[in-house]
């Protein structure tokens, strides 16, 4: 059972949601300390800081997300891969810029607090979108929707 979930590969949405899950636990601390120690320490705008770190945290993201999340992948090249990964990434920077720019400066909720607002939106947006896009049979299901939509 354990093998099933930690170990191999597998496109059952739970164990993926899970493992997903694991991925931005060891992501997330990258993000929101580097967003912390360029805005506290580096005196950086908290909105470049949260760009800054976001986008050093969705490498480290990607890169444990091939190799364990989603490895029963579509057949696409890996380079097409890569920027789909971060066509999504970055529309959930874009999110996360957003939400923490609304909470921080309209609401006057303290920076990191908005930023734990963020993630907790951003981390269901991403998760959905990259399994859409890498999942092998995702993706199988939903060109056969197409084919079966544009034939009839």
């Amino acid at each position: 059972m354990l093998r099933k979930i930690f170990v191999h590969p597998t496109s059952h949405v739970l164990v993926q949601l899970f493992r997903y899950g694991l991925v931005v636990a060891v992501a997330f601390p990258v993000d929101f300390g580097l967003l912390y120690v360029f805005t506290e320490h580096f005196h950086i705008y908290y909105l470049a800081s949260a760009i800054m770190s976001f986008t050093i945290s969705m490498i480290v993201n990607f890169l444990i997300s091939v190799l364990w999340v989603f490895r029963l992948r579509t057949d696409r090249p890996l380079w097409k891969e890569i920027v789909a990964f971060f066509i999504i990434g970055f529309v959930g920077l874009g999110l996360t810029a957003l939400i923490v720019w609304f909470f921080t400066t309209v609401l006057g909720v303290y920076y990191l607090i908005s930023k734990l607002i963020a993630v907790s939106f951003v981390f269901f947006w991403s998760f959905g979108a990259r399994r859409l896009m890498f999942n092998k049979h995702v993706s199988d299901y939903i060109i056969l929707l197409k084919r079966r939509f544009t034939n009839d």
